[in-house]
């Protein structure tokens, strides 16, 4: 019989909830997880069209939109059609999100050092690759 509590889905979801927990800690409510993902990308990505940028925050086409569309109306967000191919959307940060993404760089790097500070260094890299390659098995965006 399994247990129940060294269940890779258990475990995960155990470790989601500490996450959940040190984000509302460090960076507060104002910005979740995913928000972050996709502010992050555009910063590294300016200009990007919208279904690269839910690639690089590894979001699905749906939940990808309707995330745009909130980020859009909180004006964290820019979007524009594309020029070129008007059924594209070019997405850009607005002052107002980069400030936003700058501001919370600190509270979710902190999240990720109490996360990640029970393992010795070897085991901090190890986690990230073997989470990495979990994160793969993920059906595609």
């Amino acid at each position: 019989m399994l247990d129940a509590q060294r269940a890779v889905g258990y475990l995960i979801r155990v470790g989601q909830q500490v996450h959940t927990k040190l984000w509302s800690e460090h960076v507060g409510s104002e910005l979740t997880a995913p928000q972050f993902a996709v502010l992050d990308a555009l910063e590294t990505e300016p200009g990007a069209d919208q279904r690269t940028v839910g690639e690089l925050a590894s979001l699905d086409k749906a939940t990808m939109a309707e995330m745009v569309s909130r980020l859009v109306r909180r004006g964290l967000v820019l979007r524009r059609r594309d020029p070129s191919d008007g059924r594209r959307n070019l997405l850009s940060l607005s002052p107002t999100g980069q400030e936003l993404l700058h501001s919370a760089a600190a509270g979710v790097a902190q999240v990720e050092r109490l996360l990640l500070e029970p393992l010795e260094p070897a085991e901090q890299q190890r986690v990230l690759v073997l989470l990495g390659k979990a994160a793969r098995l993920a059906p595609e965006a």
